[in-house]
């Protein structure tokens, strides 16, 4: 899967990896997309038929209210016609919500009409995903979020996009080459070191903070943390991934 920000800024690199992915085998290869890759339908429907050229089977495209401040539903319209008209074999739109889809917020209110003047195109839409507390969301959206408690509870794998760290099922691979097993959590560089040395060698019981999380959860990572000085926040934390990746930022750079 190949996702941003938006990978289409850099269409060329995304059909490198998928034409790649093609030839290895891979049998899901997907790109999330916000669809806005012209205003031309000539370079539209350009960009439709490299993507199934170079192998991409699946697309999601980003569709709610925050997308959709900056892109025009009629340019998501034409990519997704292009993208049929091309032979795609399965496109969907991915909603973020905020709390959860049921929750009758005002920005899921207007995801849901958003949504809706999308019914005449013949593709359905993906569960998508729940807003996070991270970046802009804590800053603009603090009001929908869960509150703060010291040591939040939960297990890597509750959170979405999380696996527990001795049983990783996938990797991300950031453009600078760095390796992750969790957001920020990274154990290579595939510019210095072949990928799949760095998968096959990977142990999260050889990396103190990994066996700390793995053995005790929140607990083992506040103790690792406090043998290297640092203390977690005591304004407290919206989930267990706010904090894990709050104390090791801070306790990697201390």
């Amino acid at each position: 899967m190949t996702f941003g920000g938006e990978p289409l800024l850099y269409p060329e690199i995304v059909y490198v990896i998928h034409k790649e992915a093609t030839m290895v085998g891979i049998p899901f290869r997907e790109v999330i997309t916000n669809g806005f890759w012209s205003k031309r339908i000539e370079e539209i429907q350009e960009t439709a038929s490299n993507l199934v050229n170079s192998g991409v089977n699946e697309i999601y495209i980003s569709v709610d209210c925050f997308h959709q401040e900056l892109v025009p539903l009629d340019i998501v319209k034409k990519a997704v016609k292009s993208l049929l008209k091309a032979g795609m074999e399965q496109i969907s739109l991915s909603p973020c919500w905020v709390i959860s889809e049921n929750n009758n917020n005002i920005y899921n209110k207007k995801t849901k009409a958003i949504l809706k003047e999308l019914n005449d195109l013949p593709i359905e839409s993906s569960e998508g995903n729940v807003m996070q507390p991270k970046g802009r969301a804590i800053f603009w959206l603090g009001d929908y979020l869960p509150p703060k408690t010291e040591i939040p509870k939960g297990n890597c794998g509750d959170i979405p996009y999380t696996e527990h760290l001795d049983s990783v099922n996938s990797v991300f691979i950031e453009p600078d080459g760095r390796v992750a097993v969790c957001e920020d959590f990274h154990i290579g560089n595939a510019f210095e070191t072949d990928i799949l040395d760095i998968i096959k060698t990977y142990d999260p019981f050889k990396i103190p903070v990994a066996k700390a999380i793995i053995e005790n959860g929140m607990n083992g990572l506040i103790a690792w943390a406090r043998s290297k000085y640092v203390e977690p926040d005591p304004e407290g934390y919206y989930n267990i991934c706010h904090m894990c990746t709050d104390i090791r930022r801070r306790a990697n750079s201390a």
